[in-house]
This record gives structure tokens, C-alpha cells and sequence, in this order.
């Protein structure tokens, strides 16, 4: 189910969202995110550790030289 809440924007650009959509995102302290930004929308995607991305099912099969690749993308490297 989608949560909707409105925040605010701190003095120096911090985002505080509310705790609800924190939690329905599974954000915690010290989680890795990934923002996109288009036309005046923030989109916020967590990026789940190691341990918690090889606990979920398994929909794809890729190459470690794939992956690799692919977290350079997402962490800008």
C-alpha cells in the first residue's frame, strides 16, 4: 500500500520524510539510497546490503562482470 505524507526541506537541502513513509519504504539510519530526479519529482530507492539482496528470490541471472558494472552505475563510479 502506498503511503503519502508531505515534509520538509531543511535550510541547508536536507529531505525529512516522515517516519510512516520511512517505514513503509524499510528505510533505516545508515541505509544507501539512490535519488532520481524528473521534472520536479524525487524518486528515493533504497539500495539493499549484500546479505539482504541475497535473501530475496532470485529473478535474474547475470554475470559477475554485469553486476559489477551496474553497481558502478548506481553509485555513480
Amino acid at each position: 500500500m502506498a503511503t503519502k505524507a508531505s515534509g520538509r526541506v531543511g535550510q541547508k537541502g536536507e529531505l525529512f520524510p516522515p517516519r510512516e513513509v520511512r517505514e513503509e519504504a524499510g528505510l533505516k539510519p545508515g541505509d544507501h539510497v539512490v535519488y532520481k530526479a524528473d521534472h520536479g519529482r524525487i524518486e528515493v530507492v533504497k539500495i539493499p546490503g549484500l546479505r539482504e539482496a541475497f535473501s530475496r528470490r532470485k529473478t535474474a541471472k547475470i554475470t559477475f562482470a554485469e553486476f559489477e558494472n551496474m553497481t558502478g552505475e548506481v553509485l555513480g563510479e
